[in-house]
């Protein structure tokens, strides 16, 4: 096949990938029905706007671990619902639940988000996976990888859960935190403090949090394993896949998406935050894991 038909496959491919994740959004909303929110024409305007943008983002980030992926049918479908419900509705949804004193969202609300983020993911993996032709085995024998010892994983897995809370509170603080609209929301105050009085009282006063996000950090590390097996590819390939996968799925719904449990502003701060730290963490975690092989 020449190059210009490869092209052309290739961009056919990922505009039908958009629109099964567009699909698989309007299904999963239309299906839960999350919100009774009246808007006016302006706001459903811009609704939508962010819907395409969203699923845009969402969509290529996704494809790129499948293009790459040494894996096929069921086992691929199921590898990319993980990771699509995993990064962008269970590890938002949860740091939700922990902050839901100040976040304020119903049960009945929470539910819905989650159960809408499961059946789009549901919709979108075969659809994705089928799309780029990956729903049967390649004729071309598979590689064998090289695996790591199994005390070489653990101390890589464990190191990675660690790293993940120091970048966590490094990112909130200096990102997220600086904005006088996201100290207010949370602490009920604009007064900031420094750095490590900050953390002092953070960890006096809520000494949960700190191993709340090192199961977090777990979470997040067994999620990047997921998209460095799938895929067959370099390690630079491997880093940036985690690094985009992560930091687009998880801040793009909330950067685009207006919701009436954050302020503007403040889910301004968390897009910047959460889209700098996770390209950080990603990318160190899918260099980390990856094998040197493929």
């Amino acid at each position: 096949m020449s190059k210009v038909k490869q092209t052309s496959l290739l961009l056919l491919r990922l505009v039908l990938a958009f629109i099964a994740m567009l699909i698989a959004y309007i299904l999963s909303t239309m299906v839960i029905g999350q919100t009774n929110t009246i808007m006016t024409p302006e706001e459903a305007s811009r609704a939508g706007q962010a819907l395409f943008l969203v699923s845009l983002i969402d969509a290529l980030v996704l494809s790129y671990p499948i293009l790459r992926s040494r894996w096929h049918g069921l086992k691929l479908i199921g590898a990319v619902s993980l990771v699509h419900f995993g990064v962008e509705t269970f590890m938002a949804q949860i740091e939700t639940l922990y902050f839901n004193s100040a976040i304020q969202m119903g049960t009945a609300e929470f539910v819905g988000i989650v159960a809408a983020g499961a059946l789009r993911a549901l919709i979108f993996a075969p659809l994705a996976v089928f799309i780029f032709g990956k729903i049967k085995k390649s004729l071309q024998p598979e590689e064998k990888r090289a695996a790591a010892a199994p005390s070489e994983w653990g101390k890589r897995f464990a190191a990675l859960a660690l790293l993940y809370v120091v970048v966590y509170f490094v990112f909130g603080y200096f990102v997220a935190w600086q904005w006088a609209e996201t100290r207010l929301f949370y602490s009920g105050t604009t007064a900031i403090k420094p750095f490590f009085t900050h953390f002092w009282d953070l960890f006096r006063t809520d000494p949960v949090i700190l191993p709340f996000q090192v199961l977090r950090g777990a979470l997040w590390t067994t999620l990047a394993i997921a998209i460095v097996r799938m895929m067959k590819a370099k390690r630079w390939e491997a880093s940036l896949a985690v690094a985009l996968t992560f930091a687009a799925l998880l801040s793009s719904g909330i950067g685009l998406f207006a919701n009436p449990y954050m302020p503007p502003l403040v889910r301004q701060a968390h897009f910047f935050e959460l889209s700098s730290s996770m390209l950080v963490f990603g990318g160190i975690a899918g260099w980390v894991l990856h094998n040197n092989e493929g």
